[in-house]
């Protein structure tokens, strides 16, 4: 019998992964490069569920996730809260001081905005906290750094420079588990 996947928006090291392998350890992840991606999987019946942020304890709704919900078919199975820890993470040898900016997925700015207002740093978005990682490590800026996961730091070869960067100590996100109608998972 083959292993049950489910598909989640980023790469290995988001925390839309995190929350597949917190939440659904029997299955097997399966990237995508959207929240539009992710739902179409499931329709498709490539992947047997999907999971996608909804809701941020901090930020808010994850607007582009409700957009997509809504326009599908797709029935919820379960949703679950993951707390969320930011790091500012920067290429091995880079240091805070020389630090000028920080990218990220929006919410995840939103989620430090004070903090990154602290340490004067500019900000920039991307797609994913993962493939903000995954760009800096294929490069050699020593003065950007992106919020992501330990795990992100782990999965990229990326440095820590400060810990823990979002503004609320309970910052959690909510993730909705999707399957197609009268599926059992």
């Amino acid at each position: 019998m083959s292993r049950p996947t489910v598909a989640y928006q980023g790469l290995p090291g988001a925390f839309s992964h995190e929350a597949c392998l917190a939440f659904l350890p029997a299955f097997w992840p399966i990237a995508k490069p959207s929240f539009a991606a992710v739902a179409a999987a499931v329709e498709a019946g490539e992947a047997d569920l999907g999971i996608l942020p909804i809701e941020n304890s901090s930020a808010g709704p994850v607007e582009e996730a409700h957009r997509v919900l809504a326009q599908s078919p797709l029935a919820t199975v379960s949703e679950h809260s993951l707390p969320i820890r930011l790091h500012l993470l920067s290429l091995p040898g880079a240091r805070l001081e020389a630090i000028i900016r920080a990218i990220s997925h929006p919410m995840a700015l939103a989620q430090c905005a004070e903090t990154l207002r602290s340490l004067k740093l500019a900000t920039a978005a991307a797609a994913n906290t993962a493939i903000a990682a995954e760009k800096l490590a294929t490069g050699t800026d020593l003065q950007t750094a992106v919020l992501a996961s330990s795990a992100a730091a782990r999965t990229y070869g990326l440095a820590i420079l400060r810990r823990d960067v979002h503004d609320r100590p309970d910052n959690a996100t909510r993730f909705r588990v999707v399957g197609r109608p009268g599926d059992s998972a």
